[in-house]
């Protein structure tokens, strides 16, 4: 009986002790802060290298184009793709059986025309021992001594035509023009080229495959950043994890216009010792146009992040004041708010960029929400 009495005067003593405890975990639960469920990024100032992203193309440094000025059948060729070609090099032969026979004709020509000058020389010094005498009249010498000049001009016209038919058949050996290296051949054996409205290109000659050329289209909003001497780098798809450098070289001022979009060509030198690259690469280029020191940088998630409506319920006024605007995160205690700040978007290298407004370091600004998907709320037209 007594020990009944004793679990009795037990068992609230174990109540009260449970009910303390846990009045004390619900204060302790209380008083501890909920972490926000944003990830922030912390505002510094840095060095922000600028740059301008576009696409380009690799070319040779110096390419010549060779074609031919006569027509004929190709009969022989000398060189292929990858050919080292030295100045004067023969690379074909046009059939010259048609170009042979106009100079032998052009000889002939001239053969006949110097024989008939030979005659009229000799009639002109008897005409003119006839006319010392009397025997002739002064109008039959001096009709000679014209026909003898005639002669004469004819010469140097028969003489200008065997020159001319000279040169045809000279064209009909196509040579090299520069040393280099052959990078296209357009022709084969028994074709037949002509050139009586426009030269066709029979072969593609790079001067130096060492140096290239990196041709690179560049937007209007960038190009007023882009000078020459600055520095680029780029990738090309056969070596991804390797990157080339060159440095720019000429902005020319012509634009070009494709559906409406304005690009201008900037031409950068690159060093190809290894020849590695290649003519015709596409290459993602990107030029340093600069250091931009002391900057504010933000990170460019920032900008188009938006939170939820619940924690922060005022979006509709945002999106009525056509601004840039980014979240910082204030904390103080236990208790954390959401602030917008407008802000004036400058200069990014991709990652970052710099902002002016009512900022300062140590902010943090919120560039997602803990989840897996972030809110942009609707907010970009």
């Amino acid at each position: 009986m007594k020990s009944l009495m004793g679990k009795k005067k037990i068992i609230p003593g174990i109540l009260v002790l449970l009910a303390v405890g846990g009045a004390f975990f619900v204060v302790d639960m209380k008083s501890t802060p909920k972490a926000p469920p944003f990830i922030t990024r912390t505002l510094h100032r840095g060095t922000l290298h600028r740059t301008v992203t576009a696409t380009g193309r690799l070319k040779a440094l110096r390419t010549v184009h060779v074609g031919t000025q006569v027509s004929g059948i190709i009969t022989r060729i000398a060189v292929d793709f990858n050919s080292k070609v030295h100045t004067r090099e023969i690379l074909a032969q046009i059939d010259p059986a048609i170009y042979q026979t106009q100079v032998s004709e052009a000889q002939s020509n001239l053969s006949k025309m110097d024989t008939k000058i030979t005659l009229d020389r000799i009639q002109l010094s008897r005409d003119k021992d006839l006319l010392a005498h009397h025997i002739i009249a002064r109008s039959t010498y001096d009709s000679d001594q014209a026909q003898l000049m005639m002669d004469l001009a004819t010469r140097k016209q028969l003489k200008a035509a065997l020159k001319l038919a000279e040169t045809d058949l000279s064209y009909t050996t196509i040579r090299a023009p520069i040393d280099g290296v052959v990078i296209s051949r357009k022709v084969q054996i028994g074709q037949t080229v002509t050139s009586a409205f426009k030269t066709p290109h029979l072969f593609t000659i790079a001067h130096d495959l060492r140096e290239m050329r990196l041709d690179t289209r560049v937007s209007e909003a960038d190009i007023g950043s882009v000078a020459p001497g600055q520095a680029v780098a780029f990738q090309v798809p056969a070596y991804p994890d390797r990157t080339f450098h060159g440095s720019v070289t000429v902005v020319r001022d012509h634009p070009r216009t494709v559906s409406h979009v304005v690009t201008y060509d900037v031409l950068s030198t690159v060093p190809n010792p290894d020849k590695l690259l290649k003519p015709g690469m596409t290459a993602m280029v990107t030029i340093h146009t600069g250091d931009l020191p002391n900057a504010l940088l933000v990170p460019n998630g920032a900008f188009v992040y938006r939170p939820p409506r619940k924690y922060f319920p005022d979006l509709d006024s945002l999106r009525k004041k056509h601004a840039n605007f980014v979240f910082l995160l204030r904390e103080a205690g236990d208790r954390w708010k959401i602030e917008a700040v407008p802000v004036n978007i400058g200069p990014s290298d991709g990652l970052v960029s710099t902002v002016t407004g009512n900022l300062t370091d140590k902010d943090k600004v919120i560039v997602r929400d803990t989840g897996r998907h972030s809110h942009t709320g609707g907010l970009f037209p």
